[in-house]
């Protein structure tokens, strides 16, 4: 009774302080609630209102029907005298017509213009500068293309170049067709959407070239904004979002939301300034914020001073609370397992929950030494935790492992405590709070996993091969083993993607990447995917001889999946090239991982360059070139 009495302020404090501490909670809950739910609503928003963008682009500027039109007119008006006129009076009913042009044009195989639906004399003016034309002259591409915003030269307007190549019947370059979509539609459309004063709209090419903008900013049509994060991050993961970014143009933290494409390719950024679309909802947020805090500040006040007077009463009994409070760390009624150790390491106490997470009795526990059934990789970090706690340490962490009863390695996580008294050394005593963690290292493993993981071929992406390619050159060095590294091509893999599509070509390079995988049987050996459609191979321990035996293994089994690939003459099946390089640290030569690379990578360009489907070996040093000669994927 007379216990109770003594422990009822500190209950009360502690009352109090939940209470307090739960109110704030919660209004700091309903705050973030009402913000999240705000900030949720913009998104949303902004990422219809870039869909809506990009649906607008693709029913108008990639419109191919006034250039299929033309086309298909010039071709069957080829060999008529009066042509050019012809075709004029095409394109000018044609512009009539559709709002959206400033121009339809016929440009000639010398970049002249022979026939135009503006009313401007173009006489005298050549156009084999632009980047359009220089495009189509040097392309056989039949299909209508988006080329970078610029000025017209007629009328000095700022225009959308859609551009189709223009064939003579023997297949060679005839000109180009134009059709020019005047920009100020593009930003009109975008001003009709209301995000703001400091609101900005973007239209994007697929490669990042900007395309339009509002407000208009001349300086950024263009430009390319490929490296910024909507490019190298939200589109890689989705092809519509929303995230949070400051703008590298004016340096204002925005909320954007983005859509791309999937016909076009296009991509439309509707963004907002954070702090005007959260102005209203921040305005009476500062004002339930500052009356919270006056409260708390009240509350907090009168709870110090009363426990102040309760501190004041309670000075002489500093001994027993040190007592009693450690008597509160081995509560009996915790979960997690509470020992006491004495500056031996010696178990003098542990709570029952010890059955549960060590699989035996207290009982049987009692006297035991704190190293016993530890890993033995994790007895010199207890070790060194136990000799700071000696020299003064208050608090130590550690995670280490440990054998149940039933044999069975669980992870724990221990946070020792030293307790008040003793005069050093191993005169102390040491709480341990001890819980087991092993199902959050098992998660951290699988994302550990996953982070290494190359998510389309399933083998080690480029940065596990980077690591291990360190790892094992040091290894190597030291155990004076060889290492060998095979460089890996798909032999004219554009052209089997521009025949049989991306989604063919993913399937491919699934299935060579099988291949790879199935002929390393070593658990030390590593199969990646480098980059591409090229695979990497470590293979520790083995020489030139070996590596040799493996690639010709891996390039005869590719070769006999029978993949059809028409493009790759003579075969007309998939193949592959592969270059081989080892690296002999017992001959008292030093290599980096660049150098060894880079052998690989030169045979394999000599594989390549005698005719692919083979495979090469690092040569003689002397005879490599100093610059590697350019490898185009054909």
């Amino acid at each position: 009774m007379i216990g109770a009495i003594k422990f009822l302020p500190a209950r009360t404090f502690a009352a109090v302080a939940f209470a307090v501490s739960g109110f704030v909670g919660l209004i700091a809950w309903g705050e973030y609630s009402s913000w999240r739910s705000q900030v949720a609503g913009i998104e949303a928003g902004l990422v219809q209102t870039a869909k809506a963008l990009v649906q607008h682009a693709d029913d108008t500027v990639m419109a191919r029907f006034p250039l299929a039109a033309l086309i298909t007119r010039i071709e069957q008006e080829r060999d008529v005298v009066d042509m050019p006129a012809k075709i004029t009076q095409v394109m000018k009913r044609q512009v009539d017509t559709t709002p959206w042009l400033d121009a339809l044009a016929v440009i000639d195989a010398d970049g002249k213009m022979v026939a135009t639906s503006s009313s401007i004399d173009a006489s005298g003016m050549n156009f084999s500068d632009r980047e359009y034309f220089v495009f189509h002259q040097s392309s056989d591409m039949q299909e209508p293309v988006l080329g970078r915003p610029l000025k017209n030269k007629l009328n000095g307007q700022w225009i959308l170049p859609v551009t189709q190549r223009i064939s003579n019947p023997d297949g060679s370059f005839g000109g180009v067709a134009l059709a020019a979509f005047i920009l100020t539609e593009l930003t009109s459309f975008f001003q009709g959407f209301s995000l703001g004063s400091e609101g900005s709209f973007l239209l994007v090419r697929r490669d990042g070239v900007v395309l339009a903008r509002a407000p208009f900013l001349q300086t950024q049509l263009g430009s390319s904004i490929s490296n910024y994060d909507l490019f190298t991050d939200h589109l890689r993961q989705r092809h519509s979002g929303s995230y949070h970014y400051v703008s590298p143009i004016d340096g204002l933290q925005r909320i954007g939301g983005f859509s791309q494409s999937e016909r076009s390719g296009l991509v439309g950024l509707a963004a907002v300034s954070q702090s005007e679309a959260l102005a209203t909802w921040m305005k009476g947020a500062r004002i339930r914020w500052i009356a919270c805090l006056i409260l708390v500040a009240i509350t907090g006040f009168l709870v110090w001073r009363w426990r102040r007077q309760v501190m004041l009463r309670r000075a002489s009994e500093a001994l027993l609370v040190a007592r009693e409070a450690e008597f509160r760390l081995l509560a009996e009624g915790s979960a997690d397992l509470i020992q006491r150790f004495n500056g031996h390491g010696i178990r003098e106490y542990l709570s029952p929950s010890v059955r549960e997470i060590f699989g035996v009795d207290a009982e049987t526990m009692l006297g035991t030494h704190i190293l016993e059934n530890l890993h033995e990789d994790d007895h010199g970090a207890v070790t060194e935790v136990m000799a700071r706690l000696r020299e003064g340490s208050t608090r130590e962490n550690m995670i280490v492992r440990r054998k149940r009863a039933d044999g069975k390695q669980i992870w724990l996580e221990t946070t020792l405590n030293r307790l008040p008294g003793g005069t050093g050394g191993t005169d102390i005593r040491i709480v341990a709070v001890t819980r087991d963690v092993t199902r959050q290292k098992s998660l951290q493993e699988e994302l550990d996993v996953l982070a290494n993981t190359d998510e389309l071929t399933q083998l080690a992406n480029r940065r596990s091969f980077n690591i291990h390619f360190e790892d094992m050159v040091l290894q190597a060095a030291r155990q004076h083993a060889p290492l060998s590294l095979l460089m890996i091509d798909a032999d004219h893999f554009k052209l089997f993607n521009d025949t049989y599509g991306h989604a063919s070509g993913d399937d491919c390079l699934r299935a060579v990447a099988n291949v790879v995988r199935g002929s390393i049987r070593r658990s030390k050996d590593l199969a990646a995917r480098y980059g591409g459609e090229e695979l990497a191979v470590l293979l520790p321990d083995t020489n030139g001889a070996g590596a040799l035996k493996a690639a010709e293994n891996i390039r005869q089994r590719v070769a006999g999946l029978q993949l059809p690939h028409e493009k790759n003459l003579p075969w007309g099946h998939v193949t592959i090239s592969i270059g081989t390089a080892t690296f002999y640290p017992a001959a008292g030569a030093e290599l980096t991982t660049a150098e060894l690379f880079e052998r690989a990578d030169y045979a394999l360009y000599r594989a390549k360059n005698n005719g692919r489907n083979q495979v090469a070996a690092g040569g003689d040093e002397a005879a490599r070139p100093t610059v590697r000669p350019e490898i185009k994927s054909v």
